[in-house]
């Protein structure tokens, strides 16, 4: 008999202790965001305070992201997708309505964002947004003057004016890879609305992007930011945080955003519907979303937080630059992207496709896209 307790005892023992072990171990929460889009410092912390293990994923392109998210392989806790996309993946039931009394900071967010963000998000219902920016014109100065190129016309006209492109093309072209942000641009130039609907529209900026996609070196996802910084090309265009952290590599480059205005974007945060770790997924977001951590990571990536009250910590060289955070003239020339319908995107595919295979350089692009 007491044998038998004996045994008992060391079995409730060794229960115990593999639960007290199991308890310890820490949780996993995984993440899928733009390529060096947050300072890995704040990833660790977070794994330390919270003894969590984060297994960190990268894009850069919408392409990108819909192959990751959609691999049934994959699974993610926290996700960063283009805003443009978000509908979408709401009416296709792909992520959750979020609980805002679960962000000690939601009121802290700019509502001149949250206003440009319900555009995307019908009643701001799904996301958080992370940081925001435009897609503008990285120059080369002095490479430009070279070239015989007033560097100081601040106009879409340096890539889509023939007679400037075929100067500017001595020296090089380069444009991040993604249809929308370059169809906005020539939208811009011509000026139709970045969302304009209409065909005719629409058509006139596919000629223009076959006609200057022929003269440029590639459209690519990210190159464009290493040419930049290391003078292959004298003009590239893209992300705004993305061209402006080469600028301290190259005293020679600038960013600029075009007088005719350009296309503002969010990139957010959410949580799909299949996400393993919920809870802990709302513990991240909500301490990104902390003063000081996204000023942190505004100060990592030089895109502007939407974040009111982190702007006190953002380093001033950042918070004092046009560029990153607009002036209320510059902020009136910006246009949010919104959601497309299929008509459009239909129209707007076909034209891309003819655009980039047109000059027989390459054409690899997806003949059709979940987004």
């Amino acid at each position: 008999m007491n044998s038998f307790l004996g045994m008992l005892a060391s079995l409730a023992l060794i229960t115990s202790l593999f639960a007290n072990v199991a308890h310890s171990a820490p949780q996993t929460l995984k993440v899928l965001n733009w390529g060096e889009y947050i300072d890995p410092d704040a990833i660790t912390a977070f794994e330390q305070a919270n003894d969590v293990t984060i297994e960190y994923s990268e894009f850069n392109s919408v392409d990108e992201f819909t192959e990751l998210f959609f691999n049934p392989s994959n699974e993610y806790d926290v996700i960063f997708p283009a805003s443009a996309i978000i509908q979408i993946m709401a009416d296709n039931d792909l992520i959750i309505p979020l609980d805002k009394n679960r962000f000690q900071n939601f009121s802290s967010l700019n509502p001149v964002v949250m206003s440009g963000l319900e555009l995307l998000d019908n009643g701001n219902v799904y996301t958080i947004p992370y940081m925001w920016g435009t897609t503008g014109i990285g120059i080369n100065a002095k490479a430009l003057k070279k070239v015989g190129i007033d560097s100081s016309n601040h106009s879409w006209a340096l890539l889509f004016d023939e007679q400037y492109r075929k100067k500017i093309a001595q020296c090089g072209i380069g444009l991040v890879n993604e249809r929308d942000e370059i169809f906005a641009a020539a939208l811009k130039y011509l000026g139709y609305s970045v969302n304009t609907s209409s065909k005719a529209e629409l058509q006139a900026a596919g000629q223009l992007l076959k006609e200057t996609i022929a003269d440029i070196n590639y459209l690519h996802s990210t190159q464009y930011t290493d040419d930049l910084r290391e003078n292959k090309i004298c003009l590239g265009v893209g992300y705004s945080g993305d061209i402006l952290t080469e600028m301290d590599s190259n005293k020679n480059l600038e960013y600029v955003i075009p007088k005719e205005g350009a296309a503002m974007w969010i990139d957010i945060m959410a949580i799909p519907k299949n996400a393993p770790n919920k809870d802990m997924a709302y513990t991240f977001i909500d301490y990104m979303m902390s003063a000081k951590v996204s000023a942190q990571n505004s100060n990592y990536t030089a895109y502007p937080t939407p974040m009111l009250d982190a702007q006190k910590f953002v380093d001033t060289e950042i918070l004092s630059d046009p560029t990153i955070y607009p002036n209320a003239q510059t902020l009136a020339s910006l246009q949010m992207m919104g959601p497309k319908e299929r008509k459009v995107n239909r129209i707007k595919h076909r034209l891309w496709v003819k655009a980039i295979c047109a000059g027989g350089k390459w054409c690899s692009v997806p003949m059709k896209s979940y987004f």
